[in-house]
């Protein structure tokens, strides 16, 4: 965790107290498709193996996100809304549903209208510019605190994101096991405007250290821990540093997967068997 000066300590140390935040999270979620992600595991896993798992992490990650008590929605952002709907669907849908029998819908659980499915325009492509396109429809009713979250997070838990919400910073990146990428990332107050709504600046008296409101510009790819923190420092904002095992460990690789709990193996390899099969740690 970072301190105000922007320092990394260690996880739970003493962190500040929350003040003037949005009382609303609403958590974005990117999802491409269920055909173009997790190349870096055919070495081990078929492409039917591969849809698999990327529909396995998706649904854990959107469900730990709606089972988090402070949060809100959650706007997932996806160039194929078939193969979202497919991956999510048990987490929208009861189980004893009779759908598909005739004799009905699906009955749709608590947490349905929670959850939103959003087409990625096709002249907007990018995980950037999938992000983006969230937060644009996250504050569609007013202002919120952003919660973008990586949708191949197998351990991430609701503490997990409890931890990220309980800190005041403006910007809170959560980074990957080698401290170089975002696997989440939190935005409050000015730094969670989209650009649409940043074009007029603030009355002097109301900007944040003398400065006009600008968007915070989503950074992801090679080295987004510092292309994060160099974004929040451009913008005058405070901004905290989090690593947490369930934050920590993306799963792209097989060293990802000798990485998590065993816990955790076991739930994934039950549906991506191939996973043990090709893991060092299986």
């Amino acid at each position: 965790m970072a301190d105000r000066s922007g320092a990394v300590v260690p996880d739970g140390a003493a962190r500040p107290a929350g003040s003037g935040r949005p009382g609303r999270v609403v958590a974005v979620v990117p999802l491409r498709d269920g055909t173009s992600g997790k190349s870096r595991l055919a070495h081990v896993l078929d492409p039917a193996a591969r849809s698999r798992l990327v529909a396995v992490l998706a649904r854990h990650v959107v469900a730990t996100l709606l089972a988090s008590e402070a949060v809100e929605r959650v706007v997932v952002v996806t160039s194929d809304p078939r193969f979202t709907w497919r991956a999510l669907r048990d987490v929208v849908v009861e189980a004893s549903s009779t759908a598909g029998d005739g004799e009905g819908p699906p009955l749709l659980t608590d947490d349905a209208d929670r959850l939103r499915i959003v087409l990625q325009p096709a002249d907007r492509p990018g995980l950037n510019e999938a992000v983006e396109v969230g937060r644009e429809i996250a504050v569609e009713d007013g202002p919120v605190r952003l919660l973008v979250a990586h949708a191949d997070l197998p351990a991430l838990t609701t503490d997990d994101v409890a931890a990220l919400l309980a800190d005041d910073a403006p910007v809170v990146v959560a980074t990957d096991r080698h401290r170089s990428g975002t696997n989440l990332l939190v935005l409050s107050g000015d730094a969670s405007v989209p650009p649409s709504t940043t074009s007029e600046p603030l009355p002097a008296a109301e900007r944040p250290q003398g400065r006009a409101r600008q968007a915070f510009r989503f950074r992801f790819g090679v080295d987004s821990l510092a292309s994060h923190l160099s974004e929040a420092a451009a913008r005058g904002l405070r901004a905290a540093v989090v690593q947490r095992p369930g934050t920590a460990t993306d799963l792209d690789t097989i060293d990802d997967w000798g990485e998590l709990p065993a816990e955790v193996r076991a739930a994934v390899g039950q549906h991506v068997p191939g996973l043990h099969a090709g893991g060092t740690a299986g």
